[in-house]
Protein backbone atom coordinates (compact mmCIF):
# COMPACT_ATOMS: atom_id res chain seq x y z
CA UNK A 1 0.00 0.00 0.00
CA UNK A 2 1.43 3.32 -1.09
CA UNK A 3 2.32 5.78 1.30
CA UNK A 4 -1.13 8.42 0.36
CA UNK A 5 -2.94 5.57 2.08
CA UNK A 6 -0.63 5.36 5.00
CA UNK A 7 -1.23 9.00 5.70
CA UNK A 8 -4.94 8.79 5.83
CA UNK A 9 -5.43 6.30 8.53
CA UNK A 10 -4.84 8.74 10.55
CA UNK A 11 -7.96 8.74 12.97
CA UNK A 12 -10.00 12.51 12.98
CA UNK A 13 -9.00 12.38 16.42
CA UNK A 14 -5.56 13.85 15.76
CA UNK A 15 -6.82 16.26 12.51
CA UNK A 16 -6.70 19.88 12.97
CA UNK A 17 -9.55 21.79 12.47
CA UNK A 18 -10.74 22.58 8.66
CA UNK A 19 -12.35 26.24 9.41
CA UNK A 20 -12.24 28.54 12.57
CA UNK A 21 -14.83 28.00 14.94
CA UNK A 22 -17.91 29.04 13.98
CA UNK A 23 -19.89 31.56 16.62
CA UNK A 24 -21.28 29.71 20.04
CA UNK A 25 -25.11 31.02 18.98
CA UNK A 26 -24.59 28.33 15.71
CA UNK A 27 -25.42 31.09 13.22
CA UNK A 28 -23.44 28.45 10.98
CA UNK A 29 -22.48 24.52 10.75
CA UNK A 30 -20.10 23.37 12.50
CA UNK A 31 -17.25 22.12 9.93
CA UNK A 32 -14.35 20.76 12.73
CA UNK A 33 -13.58 18.04 15.48
CA UNK A 34 -12.54 21.46 17.83
CA UNK A 35 -16.17 22.86 17.32
CA UNK A 36 -17.76 20.46 19.34
CA UNK A 37 -19.00 21.95 22.83
CA UNK A 38 -16.77 21.12 25.69
CA UNK A 39 -19.89 21.14 27.61
CA UNK A 40 -21.22 17.79 26.27
CA UNK A 41 -21.62 14.73 29.10
CA UNK A 42 -18.77 12.67 28.20
CA UNK A 43 -19.19 8.52 28.51
CA UNK A 44 -15.59 8.02 27.43
CA UNK A 45 -14.48 7.35 30.64
CA UNK A 46 -14.29 3.32 31.83
CA UNK A 47 -16.11 4.47 34.73
CA UNK A 48 -19.01 5.58 32.78
CA UNK A 49 -20.71 2.96 31.95
CA UNK A 50 -24.37 1.85 30.47
CA UNK A 51 -27.33 1.57 33.05
CA UNK A 52 -26.98 -2.08 34.76
CA UNK A 53 -31.12 -2.20 33.80
CA UNK A 54 -30.38 -1.84 30.31
CA UNK A 55 -26.96 -3.50 29.81
CA UNK A 56 -26.67 -7.27 27.43
CA UNK A 57 -25.02 -10.19 29.18
CA UNK A 58 -22.22 -11.91 27.08
CA UNK A 59 -24.27 -14.15 25.64
CA UNK A 60 -26.79 -11.93 24.25
CA UNK A 61 -23.96 -9.60 22.78
CA UNK A 62 -22.06 -12.76 21.56
CA UNK A 63 -25.69 -13.65 19.70
CA UNK A 64 -25.73 -9.93 17.99
CA UNK A 65 -22.29 -9.60 17.28
CA UNK A 66 -22.44 -13.44 15.13
CA UNK A 67 -25.41 -12.28 13.15
CA UNK A 68 -23.28 -9.39 11.94
CA UNK A 69 -21.79 -9.09 7.96
CA UNK A 70 -18.43 -10.98 8.43
CA UNK A 71 -15.12 -9.29 7.16
CA UNK A 72 -13.18 -12.31 7.03
CA UNK A 73 -15.27 -14.50 4.85
CA UNK A 74 -14.37 -13.46 1.09
CA UNK A 75 -17.66 -14.49 -0.28
CA UNK A 76 -19.02 -11.21 2.00
CA UNK A 77 -16.31 -9.18 -0.20
CA UNK A 78 -18.46 -9.71 -3.37
CA UNK A 79 -20.37 -6.46 -4.73
CA UNK A 80 -23.08 -8.29 -5.55
CA UNK A 81 -23.48 -9.17 -1.90
CA UNK A 82 -24.71 -6.12 -0.53
CA UNK A 83 -28.05 -4.42 -1.54
CA UNK A 84 -28.81 -0.84 -1.54
CA UNK A 85 -31.37 1.85 -2.24
CA UNK A 86 -32.38 2.20 -5.92
CA UNK A 87 -34.54 5.41 -5.15
CA UNK A 88 -33.56 7.91 -7.79
CA UNK A 89 -33.74 10.69 -5.40
CA UNK A 90 -32.33 8.89 -2.57
CA UNK A 91 -28.95 10.04 -1.05
CA UNK A 92 -28.47 6.81 1.04
CA UNK A 93 -24.99 5.05 1.14
CA UNK A 94 -25.44 2.50 3.14
CA UNK A 95 -27.27 -1.40 2.01
CA UNK A 96 -30.36 -2.19 2.70
CA UNK A 97 -30.08 -5.69 3.06
CA UNK A 98 -30.50 -7.96 6.37
CA UNK A 99 -26.93 -7.46 7.32
CA UNK A 100 -27.79 -4.07 7.67
CA UNK A 101 -30.62 -4.55 9.66
CA UNK A 102 -28.82 -7.32 11.93
CA UNK A 103 -26.07 -4.22 12.30
CA UNK A 104 -29.28 -2.04 12.94
CA UNK A 105 -30.72 -3.99 15.68
CA UNK A 106 -26.95 -3.90 17.64
CA UNK A 107 -27.03 -0.45 17.48
CA UNK A 108 -30.26 0.40 18.48
CA UNK A 109 -29.32 -1.75 21.72
CA UNK A 110 -25.86 0.59 22.34
CA UNK A 111 -28.23 3.62 21.97
CA UNK A 112 -30.66 1.95 24.51
CA UNK A 113 -27.65 1.57 26.87
CA UNK A 114 -26.21 4.63 27.08
CA UNK A 115 -28.97 7.13 26.63
CA UNK A 116 -31.16 4.57 29.00
CA UNK A 117 -34.11 4.19 26.78
CA UNK A 118 -35.37 3.86 23.40
CA UNK A 119 -37.12 7.44 23.84
CA UNK A 120 -34.96 10.24 25.29
CA UNK A 121 -37.47 13.07 25.28
CA UNK A 122 -39.35 13.03 28.88
CA UNK A 123 -42.60 14.79 27.45
CA UNK A 124 -42.91 11.91 24.95
CA UNK A 125 -42.27 8.98 27.58
CA UNK A 126 -45.52 10.99 29.09
CA UNK A 127 -47.13 11.09 25.94
CA UNK A 128 -47.00 7.11 24.66
CA UNK A 129 -48.43 6.41 27.74
CA UNK A 130 -51.79 7.70 26.61
CA UNK A 131 -54.38 5.53 24.52
CA UNK A 132 -54.86 6.89 20.68
CA UNK A 133 -51.22 9.02 21.04
CA UNK A 134 -49.94 8.62 17.43
CA UNK A 135 -46.34 8.11 17.07
CA UNK A 136 -44.34 8.32 13.76
CA UNK A 137 -40.82 6.73 12.76
CA UNK A 138 -39.09 8.01 10.02
CA UNK A 139 -36.82 6.32 8.64
CA UNK A 140 -38.04 3.44 10.14
CA UNK A 141 -35.70 0.47 8.30
CA UNK A 142 -37.30 -2.75 9.30
CA UNK A 143 -39.16 -1.36 12.34
CA UNK A 144 -37.14 -2.57 15.39
CA UNK A 145 -37.13 0.66 17.00
CA UNK A 146 -41.05 0.95 16.68
CA UNK A 147 -41.62 -2.77 17.72
CA UNK A 148 -39.29 -1.84 20.75
CA UNK A 149 -41.70 1.12 22.16
CA UNK A 150 -44.70 -0.53 21.13
CA UNK A 151 -43.61 -3.20 23.61
CA UNK A 152 -43.18 -1.24 26.44
CA UNK A 153 -45.94 1.10 25.65
CA UNK A 154 -48.58 -0.68 23.63
CA UNK A 155 -51.50 1.74 24.23
CA UNK A 156 -50.01 4.64 21.80
CA UNK A 157 -50.73 3.75 17.93
CA UNK A 158 -47.98 3.31 16.11
CA UNK A 159 -46.35 4.47 12.09
CA UNK A 160 -43.43 4.41 10.22
CA UNK A 161 -41.97 5.30 7.07
CA UNK A 162 -39.26 4.85 5.20
CA UNK A 163 -37.64 4.92 1.47
CA UNK A 164 -37.24 1.40 1.02
CA UNK A 165 -40.62 -0.26 0.05
CA UNK A 166 -38.89 -3.75 0.15
CA UNK A 167 -38.74 -2.89 3.99
CA UNK A 168 -42.36 -1.93 4.67
CA UNK A 169 -43.51 -4.77 2.79
CA UNK A 170 -41.72 -7.16 4.89
CA UNK A 171 -43.18 -5.30 7.92
CA UNK A 172 -46.76 -5.12 6.79
CA UNK A 173 -46.67 -9.34 6.28
CA UNK A 174 -45.84 -9.36 10.63
CA UNK A 175 -49.23 -8.18 10.92
CA UNK A 176 -47.68 -6.02 14.28
CA UNK A 177 -50.47 -3.81 14.68
CA UNK A 178 -47.82 -0.94 13.65
CA UNK A 179 -49.13 0.79 10.63
CA UNK A 180 -46.44 1.05 7.56
CA UNK A 181 -45.94 3.75 4.77
CA UNK A 182 -43.21 4.35 1.88
CA UNK A 183 -42.04 8.30 2.57
CA UNK A 184 -38.91 9.89 1.83
CA UNK A 185 -38.75 13.08 4.30
CA UNK A 186 -36.52 14.56 1.61
CA UNK A 187 -40.07 14.58 -0.60
CA UNK A 188 -42.95 14.51 0.81
CA UNK A 189 -43.94 12.08 3.68
CA UNK A 190 -47.63 10.90 3.12
CA UNK A 191 -49.44 12.12 5.74
CA UNK A 192 -51.44 14.88 6.22
CA UNK A 193 -50.63 18.17 7.80
CA UNK A 194 -50.93 18.27 11.88
CA UNK A 195 -50.95 14.13 12.64
CA UNK A 196 -48.73 12.98 14.98
CA UNK A 197 -48.20 13.85 18.86
CA UNK A 198 -44.88 12.28 18.86
CA UNK A 199 -42.29 12.15 15.55
CA UNK A 200 -38.75 10.47 15.82
CA UNK A 201 -35.98 10.35 13.16
CA UNK A 202 -32.57 8.46 13.80
CA UNK A 203 -29.32 8.61 12.47
CA UNK A 204 -30.43 9.73 8.55
CA UNK A 205 -27.18 11.53 8.31
CA UNK A 206 -25.74 9.35 5.68
CA UNK A 207 -28.70 9.82 3.61
CA UNK A 208 -29.21 13.61 4.13
CA UNK A 209 -27.23 16.15 2.14
CA UNK A 210 -26.44 19.42 4.26
CA UNK A 211 -28.18 21.54 1.82
CA UNK A 212 -31.40 19.50 2.16
CA UNK A 213 -31.22 19.07 5.99
CA UNK A 214 -33.46 21.83 7.22
CA UNK A 215 -36.12 21.49 4.57
CA UNK A 216 -36.45 17.54 6.19
CA UNK A 217 -36.83 19.33 9.32
CA UNK A 218 -39.52 21.16 8.24
CA UNK A 219 -41.50 18.11 6.55
CA UNK A 220 -41.30 16.40 10.14
CA UNK A 221 -43.00 19.80 11.63
CA UNK A 222 -45.77 19.86 9.12
CA UNK A 223 -46.28 16.13 10.32
CA UNK A 224 -46.48 16.92 13.89
CA UNK A 225 -49.37 18.54 15.84
CA UNK A 226 -48.72 21.54 17.81
CA UNK A 227 -48.00 21.35 21.07
CA UNK A 228 -45.84 17.29 19.90
CA UNK A 229 -42.91 16.70 19.92
CA UNK A 230 -40.30 15.64 17.40
CA UNK A 231 -36.80 13.79 18.51
CA UNK A 232 -33.60 13.42 16.37
CA UNK A 233 -30.95 11.08 16.95
CA UNK A 234 -27.55 11.88 15.00
CA UNK A 235 -23.59 11.44 15.53
CA UNK A 236 -20.76 13.23 13.60
CA UNK A 237 -19.13 10.57 11.36
CA UNK A 238 -15.66 11.46 11.45
CA UNK A 239 -14.74 7.85 12.67
CA UNK A 240 -11.35 8.20 10.08
CA UNK A 241 -9.70 11.29 8.08
CA UNK A 242 -9.85 9.83 4.72
CA UNK A 243 -13.84 8.32 5.34
CA UNK A 244 -14.46 12.26 6.43
CA UNK A 245 -13.45 13.83 3.47
CA UNK A 246 -15.05 10.71 0.74
CA UNK A 247 -18.37 11.65 2.83
CA UNK A 248 -18.09 15.37 3.00
CA UNK A 249 -17.50 15.85 -1.15
CA UNK A 250 -20.65 13.64 -1.37
CA UNK A 251 -22.77 16.74 0.78
CA UNK A 252 -22.74 14.82 3.64
CA UNK A 253 -23.09 16.71 7.21
CA UNK A 254 -20.11 14.45 9.24
CA UNK A 255 -21.12 16.60 11.73
CA UNK A 256 -24.80 15.96 12.02
CA UNK A 257 -24.98 15.58 15.31
CA UNK A 258 -23.42 18.84 16.66
CA UNK A 259 -24.99 20.97 14.05
CA UNK A 260 -29.04 19.59 15.19
CA UNK A 261 -29.47 23.00 16.67
CA UNK A 262 -27.82 24.98 14.06
CA UNK A 263 -30.52 23.23 11.53
CA UNK A 264 -33.42 23.93 14.26
CA UNK A 265 -32.36 27.64 14.27
CA UNK A 266 -33.38 27.64 10.91
CA UNK A 267 -37.06 26.66 11.38
CA UNK A 268 -37.06 28.44 14.79
CA UNK A 269 -40.22 30.14 14.44
CA UNK A 270 -42.43 26.60 14.44
CA UNK A 271 -39.64 25.21 17.50
CA UNK A 272 -39.89 25.84 20.97
CA UNK A 273 -38.96 24.20 24.49
CA UNK A 274 -35.55 22.42 23.23
CA UNK A 275 -33.72 20.18 25.22
CA UNK A 276 -30.33 18.28 23.85
CA UNK A 277 -28.83 15.07 25.98
CA UNK A 278 -24.96 14.70 24.17
CA UNK A 279 -22.71 12.06 24.76
CA UNK A 280 -19.36 11.09 23.78
CA UNK A 281 -19.42 6.93 23.36
CA UNK A 282 -16.42 4.58 23.22
CA UNK A 283 -15.51 2.57 20.48
CA UNK A 284 -14.27 -0.57 20.97
CA UNK A 285 -13.71 0.49 25.15
CA UNK A 286 -14.64 1.59 28.09
CA UNK A 287 -17.62 -1.62 28.41
CA UNK A 288 -19.36 -4.31 26.42
CA UNK A 289 -21.72 -1.64 25.06
CA UNK A 290 -18.36 0.27 23.64
CA UNK A 291 -16.64 -2.86 22.14
CA UNK A 292 -20.60 -3.42 20.45
CA UNK A 293 -20.19 0.22 19.38
CA UNK A 294 -17.08 -0.51 18.45
CA UNK A 295 -18.25 -3.32 15.58
CA UNK A 296 -21.11 -2.02 14.77
CA UNK A 297 -19.32 1.70 13.47
CA UNK A 298 -16.71 -1.12 11.42
CA UNK A 299 -19.44 -2.57 9.87
CA UNK A 300 -21.23 1.14 8.72
CA UNK A 301 -18.21 1.85 7.02
CA UNK A 302 -17.58 -1.45 5.83
CA UNK A 303 -21.28 -1.35 4.38
CA UNK A 304 -20.14 2.02 2.44
CA UNK A 305 -17.09 0.08 0.72
CA UNK A 306 -19.05 -0.21 -2.49
CA UNK A 307 -18.69 3.38 -3.77
CA UNK A 308 -16.77 5.06 -1.00
CA UNK A 309 -13.26 3.30 -2.38
CA UNK A 310 -13.77 4.94 -5.41
CA UNK A 311 -14.77 8.37 -3.52
CA UNK A 312 -11.41 8.09 -1.90
CA UNK A 313 -9.55 6.46 -4.87
CA UNK A 314 -8.25 3.93 -3.17
CA UNK A 315 -8.88 0.13 -4.74
CA UNK A 316 -11.25 -2.24 -2.20
CA UNK A 317 -8.01 -4.09 -0.55
CA UNK A 318 -6.61 -0.56 0.23
CA UNK A 319 -10.14 0.29 1.78
CA UNK A 320 -10.39 -2.68 3.40
CA UNK A 321 -6.83 -2.57 5.25
CA UNK A 322 -7.82 1.15 6.62
CA UNK A 323 -11.23 0.34 7.87
CA UNK A 324 -9.20 -2.83 10.09
CA UNK A 325 -6.63 -0.47 11.16
CA UNK A 326 -9.07 2.05 12.19
CA UNK A 327 -10.89 -0.42 14.16
CA UNK A 328 -7.25 -1.90 15.56
CA UNK A 329 -6.51 1.58 16.73
CA UNK A 330 -9.67 2.89 18.37
CA UNK A 331 -9.39 0.89 21.97
CA UNK A 332 -5.72 2.04 22.05
CA UNK A 333 -6.39 5.47 21.03
CA UNK A 334 -9.92 5.44 23.52
CA UNK A 335 -11.68 6.87 20.09
CA UNK A 336 -15.57 8.26 20.79
CA UNK A 337 -18.34 9.16 18.92
CA UNK A 338 -20.21 12.17 19.58
CA UNK A 339 -24.13 11.53 19.65
CA UNK A 340 -26.84 14.09 19.99
CA UNK A 341 -30.53 13.26 20.88
CA UNK A 342 -32.14 16.93 20.25
CA UNK A 343 -35.96 16.95 21.04
CA UNK A 344 -38.28 20.00 20.53
CA UNK A 345 -41.62 21.08 20.97
CA UNK A 346 -43.93 22.14 17.68
CA UNK A 347 -45.20 25.65 18.35
CA UNK A 348 -49.02 25.70 19.39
Amino acid sequence: MGSQVSRQRKLTTEAKPRQPAPPTNQESPTTSKEDISKNDSVAQSPKSQPSMNRKLNPAQIDALQAKQWNPNNPASWEPDMRNYHALPNSDYVLPNDVDEQNRLEMQHYVMRAYFEGDIVCPQAKELVKIPGTKVLDVGCANGFWLRCVKKEFPLAEYHGTDISQALIDESREKNDGITWNFGNVLETLPYEDNTFDFVHQRFLVLGMPREKFADALKELIRVTKPGGWIELFEGDVVLATALFDGLHNRGLDCYAATNLPYYTKKVAVNVENQEIKSLQIPLSWGSNMGVLFGADARATMLGMEDWLHKAMGITRDEYRELIQNCYAEWAGNHAFMHIRALNFQVKK
